[in-house]
């Protein structure tokens, strides 16, 4: 077993780093030696008294422009030699099996909140919960019935359902409402960035789900006695799979074994599934899926390292494990569906089986990969397998999504194309926005060097070669692009589409084309900003109503306005819906002012003069884009002439750039007369809305369901919050090259082996979807 992690790992972030007061003028770094009296001078010269910079911090004015990044970071970071007493936090890495091994798999997680009810005070107010509980059944909210059977009053109740109630209570409770938005939307946000902003992690709207889904099961198992059966694991199969749990779904699979209850077909689906697409969606792993030779032996290890969690190849096959379940389910007499034949697909492409993939294709639909890389005319081809619509055979957009994703992945991005197309042509299906999102991130990842190959010790030709296994030029990259924008796919881009373009554009040298990539950018930001402000109405309208009443109430002596007036579930779906187009704008703009950020640090283009860039370019994109691009920030200029750093007093831990956080970013004028238009007032963040209206109605319970998602987007910046983000920083340890955890044994840990050193990878209650979980699930 691997041994304990001492907290600390190779990373820092620059906005840890503490501001020091009245440092607001630029520190010049131009390769020549600049005195301390130089240096006050030229700040006195323009009128403006500043402080001079201390010892310690004058002595960072001489850092020569042309060291390495983690140099860079050393001389700010001092780190302390590896020692035993360094593991503070004594936190150990136990493996998944190992934790399968040690725990009873039928032992029922129990929620802390189930103990707290005390008892009611009278007949007639159990009676009049019980009937607000039957009603949220009824009204079948997502929301409003998971707060209604989680809530400790409610076990009973919940045990005592009829099993077709119950049923149709716990499919309300599905991935599709509680996991998938918010799963997407997070795909290409860091959690660090997420952690210092204060939002929810993934991870902790994983664990939340799934802590609430027990609860059910508990109350359900424990107060009225009943067992759970085969519709009840199928649900929770399918819940492990939309998370990407296989650690979940194999502690089911076991319970079911041991209950005795038989799984069907679609059980068998959800569990190949959750294997498949294990680890996916959290941490490092989510995008660590390409099939490349170090992935591949990453993977096949019995206890992986961090970072490399989840499916593996070699003795630990994924696809060995769905081979074996897809006999397993033949035996068992069931027929697979198109998602059976995925899950072969996906299995294969997971361990870069190719062979296997093209066979599946071949076989099951009659489609030819390799004719269709050697003849582009869909008419000399034989034709696919002809199903009628209603067959389970029948390929839908899930096929298309996962031939995109299996050949992406696989370094193919031609075939991935070209089969989709002719899968869409042949069954005469429309290519949908997703496939086309897959099939552009793949491009993008294929096309960029590989800048693992240069930290290790390979020679010149062998780096090299690294960078060239599966890579695609740039062209390709603009080509898929121009393809799905076009007729007649007309896809709208994403902001991360926007931000790779960007990417590749300042890879190209060319800044017209960076340009117009912004303009697009803050375009969608500004739609998303509508379609919030729309979102934000229609909570209001709904809202309004329970206002006038609670105020009429409070009005007439009551002490606070009964709670059933804002318990409505039209309310609950309108404040879920503009919760979800909230934390879309919020992506929007933090992706946004991450593109920014990268263009105006820039160097050099190709297809303008270093003087127009340096002296016009950029100095107007500066003013241009203001609210997006932080103050405290470095500006690179040639190895002859170093850099500039601009400290101001907002950085990467400001949630805001604007002085005001109360105002919304937005684009400035410029060449003109007005920076903004006339006549406009800066508009006020949504935060600053709610909280202006939580002001003029006090009576409003900010802890109450469904209000509560209105106030509770971030986490308030705390003493608390900047606590757990130094301790981040005060772990960093320096590691023998022999131990376990240095850069040369684990060059991969980085971020989230720090968060496991730090036991932040679960949640305060219980479990965690992570590798850090000391008790069974189920």
């Amino acid at each position: 077993m691997r041994g304990p992690i001492c907290a600390g790992e190779r990373w820092s972030s620059p906005w840890l780093h503490l501001r020091q007061s009245g440092s607001s003028i630029p520190r010049v770094h131009n390769g020549q030696h600049t005195t301390r009296h130089q240096l006050h001078q030229n700040a006195t010269d323009q009128g403006r008294p500043v402080s001079v910079p201390g010892p310690s911090i004058f002595q960072s004015l001489f850092i020569p422009s042309k060291l390495s990044k983690h140099q860079l970071r050393l001389r700010r970071h001092v780190a302390r030699p590896y020692h035993s007493g360094n593991n503070r936090l004594h936190a150990s890495v136990v493996p998944a099996y190992e934790t399968n091994r040690a725990t009873p798999s039928g032992q029922v997680h129990r929620s802390p909140s189930e103990d707290t009810f005390g008892g009611w005070e009278s007949p007639q107010q159990e009676q009049e919960y019980a009937t607000r509980f039957y009603q949220t059944l009824q009204n079948g909210q997502p929301d409003q019935v998971m707060k209604a059977m989680t809530d400790p009053r409610s076990a009973g109740l919940v045990g005592t359902l009829p099993q077709t109630v119950f049923l149709a209570a716990l499919h309300l409770l599905s991935p599709a409402h509680f996991v998938d938005p918010v799963r997407h939307l997070h795909h290409p946000l860091h959690t660090w960035a997420v952690l210092v902003h204060g939002l929810k992690r993934i991870e902790e709207v994983f664990d939340t789900f799934v802590q609430n889904l027990f609860t059910v099961i508990g109350y359900r198992t424990t107060y009225g006695g009943q067992r759970l059966g085969l519709a009840e694991f199928t649900h929770i199969l399918d819940c492990a799979r939309a998370m990407g749990n296989g650690n979940l779904a194999d502690q089911v699979w076991a319970t079911m074994k041991e209950a005795q209850v038989v799984p069907n077909a679609l059980c068998y689906t959800h569990y190949m599934g959750a294997k498949i697409w294990d680890h996916c969606y959290t941490g490092a792993e989510a995008y660590r899926l390409r099939v490349q030779p170090k992935a591949y032996r990453k993977r096949r290890t019995r206890e992986p390292k961090i970072g490399w969690q989840g499916f593996g190849t070699a003795q630990r096959s994924v696809r060995k494990l769905v081979l074996r379940l897809f006999g397993e389910m033949q035996a068992e007499g069931h027929a697979g569906d198109e998602r059976t034949y995925i899950n072969l697909l996906l299995a294969a492409a997971r361990v870069g089986h190719s062979r296997a993939m093209v066979h599946i294709l071949k076989e099951v639909w009659n489609v030819d990969v390799e004719a269709l890389k050697q003849e582009p005319d869909d008419a000399k081809l034989p034709p696919v397998t002809n199903y009628d619509s209603w067959s389970a055979l029948y390929p839908t957009e899930n096929l298309l999504f996962a031939v995109a994703h299996a050949f992406g992945v696989n370094n193919d991005i031609a075939g991935a194309v070209r089969t989709v197309q002719f899968i869409s042509s042949s069954y005469k299906m429309p290519i949908p926005a997703k496939v086309w999102h897959e099939i552009f991130e793949r491009a993008y990842v294929q096309s960029r060097e590989r800048r693992s190959a240069t930290e290790t010790t390979r020679s010149g030709r062998d780096t090299e070669w690294a960078n060239t296994v599966g890579r695609v030029s740039v062209d390709i990259v603009q080509s898929v692009f121009v393809a799905m924008t076009s007729e007649p796919y007309n896809v709208k881009p994403t902001m991360q589409e926007w931000r790779f373009m960007v990417n590749t554009a300042i890879g190209t040298g060319s800044l017209e084309d960076c340009k117009g990539y912004i303009n697009g950018a803050y375009d969608l930001l500004e739609e998303t900003r509508n379609r919030q402000t729309e979102a934000r109405k229609v909570v209001l309208r709904c809202l309004n109503p329970a206002l006038q009443a609670a105020s009429q109430q409070i009005r007439q002596g009551a002490p606070q306005p009964r709670p059933e007036l804002f318990e409505s579930p039209i309310l609950a779906e309108a404040i879920r819906t503009y919760d979800l187009i909230r934390l879309e704008a919020w992506q929007q703009l933090y992706l946004l002012q991450r593109m920014l950020y990268v263009v105006v640090r820039t160097p050099g283009w190709k297809d303008i003069s270093e003087k127009q860039w340096l002296l016009q370019e950029r100095p107007r994109m500066l003013e241009e884009w203001v609210d997006f691009i932080p103050s405290k920030i470095q500006l690179l200029y040639d190895s002859n002439t170093g850099h500039i750093d601009l400290m101001g007093p907002k950085g990467f831990g400001s949630r805001s750039y604007k002085m005001d956080a109360r105002e919304v970013p937005v684009r400035r004028h410029t060449g003109g007369k007005d920076l903004f238009d006339p006549g406009t007032w800066p508009a006020w963040t949504e935060k600053s809305k709610w909280e202006d209206l939580a002001k003029r109605y006090p009576f409003l319970d900010r802890t109450a369901a469904p209000l509560d998602r209105l106030f509770t987007f971030q986490v308030p910046q705390s003493e608390e919050l900047y606590h757990t983000l130094s301790r981040m920083r005060d772990t960093w340890t320096e590691y023998p090259e022999d131990h376990a955890l240095s850069t040369k044994n684990n060059p991969h840990g980085g971020f989230f082996g720090r968060l496991a050193a730090l036991d932040m990878l679960k949640t305060e209650k219980g479990n965690s979807v992570f590798l850090l979980d000391g008790k069974s699930w189920v």
